[in-house]
């Protein structure tokens, strides 16, 4: 997950309910997303929830006849918290399977997207190339997050020299400041992430060195005791992705958002 936070949360559990199915009883299922990783997950000009995430949950819903998906938008920090408690059935914000969150929560076998992680600096920085490089510097990354456990597992393996890390939320703005004002080092994005910040905000950041970690797809989330539900995404994610629907519907949602946005 990523889990950065690209717009300001407007509401907090905000319930976007879907169209009733028309066949028979229907189990509602409650999920749990975010409103602040465009183009993944946003609130539209008419302030309604839109982005590859609900794309792809919606196109799921339509083909398990016996769910019906409403949705609740949330704080990042607080959906996996939310889905624990059982507020929530499923948990939607590009998560990363890591054994910590194993512990408490199934994944889907299927991924739904996948991406590489990298460290991220100023264009004019060049002495970062590892996160070996950044001991004893700052990195800035979203608490609750997959690219915050990794720097936090990267420390508790070099307790002598760590990783000194600032925690943001929200929007870019404060991360974009500090980073272009040496208050930080470094950050970890993904390469679509980068390229939305160098299109929206007066910066030009850049991917430096190898990735980090491998190639991780984002699963969504199910309580302990729900392998049913669980099996069911499974099966609509490989019709999604035999069919080529999924790689479509990523494709729209992307143009989507550029073209809202008058880019």
């Amino acid at each position: 997950m990523k889990k950065t936070m690209f717009l300001p949360a407007i509401m907090a559990f905000l319930v976007l309910g879907c169209a009733r199915k028309e066949t028979g009883s229907v189990q509602p299922l409650r999920v749990g997303t975010s409103n602040d990783y465009p183009p993944y997950c946003y609130l539209d000009p008419n302030g309604e929830l839109a982005g590859f995430e609900k794309d792809v949950l919606d196109a799921i819903d339509k083909k398990l006849p016996e769910y019906r998906f409403t949705y609740e938008v949330l704080e990042f920090k607080n959906i996996l918290a939310s889905l624990e408690a059982g507020r929530i059935d499923i948990a939607a914000h590009q998560f990363g399977a890591n054994e910590e969150r194993q512990q408490k929560f199934l994944f889907s076998n299927e991924g739904y997207i996948g991406s590489h992680s990298y460290i991220v600096v100023p264009d004019s920085v060049n002495d970062i190339r590892s996160l070996d490089d950044l001991g004893g510097r700052h990195i800035s990354v979203p608490p609750a997050s997959g690219w915050a456990y990794t720097v936090e597992s990267y420390n508790a393996g070099h307790p002598d020299n760590p990783i000194l890390i600032d925690y943001y939320e929200a929007t870019p703005d404060v991360l974009i400041t500090n980073m272009t004002a040496g208050v930080i080092d470094a950050t970890l994005l993904t390469e679509s992430d980068v390229k939305l910040i160098n299109t929206f905000w007066p910066v030009n950041l850049k991917i430096t060195g190898d990735p980090i970690g491998e190639f991780e797809e984002s699963r969504f989330v199910f309580q302990r005791d729900a392998g049913k539900l669980q099996s069911a995404v499974d099966r609509a994610i490989r019709e999604l992705k035999d069919s080529g629907e999924l790689e479509a519907i990523q494709k729209k949602a992307v143009d989507d958002f550029f073209k809202n946005a008058g880019r």
